[in-house]
């Protein structure tokens, strides 16, 4: 089942929250934000052009997280694969440490 316009919008807000708190974050030098991509989210860094760093899919009825190393292919999130609310997304990707995922040099 494909997800509901509700339900991105309401993730979408969630998301936007997070990367402003994120990039508030003591220690930050990446500002964040972002984008949707059909039944997709990702998160990025704020420059010219937009480059993603976290993928975040729905589907059949569950989030799954990737992170993009410097390779460029997109990778499962090591520390959780899936979750089934946005909920446990947003509270995993607040565990990840700042300088894994969120660097965008």
């Amino acid at each position: 089942m494909p997800v509901t316009l509700l339900e991105i919008r309401r993730a979408h807000r969630l998301l936007e929250a997070f990367c402003r708190q994120r990039s508030a974050a003591p220690g930050s030098n990446t500002r964040l934000g972002c984008q949707q991509e059909g039944d997709s989210l990702l998160i990025g860094a704020l420059e010219e052009p937009f480059r993603p760093l976290v993928k975040l899919v729905y589907r059949e009825e569950r989030w799954f997280l990737y992170w993009q190393p410097r390779s460029g292919d997109w990778q499962p999130w090591p520390h959780l694969n899936s979750a089934g609310s946005f909920q446990a997304v947003i509270d995993e990707l607040e565990q990840a440490p700042l300088h894994v995922h969120w660097q965008a040099d």
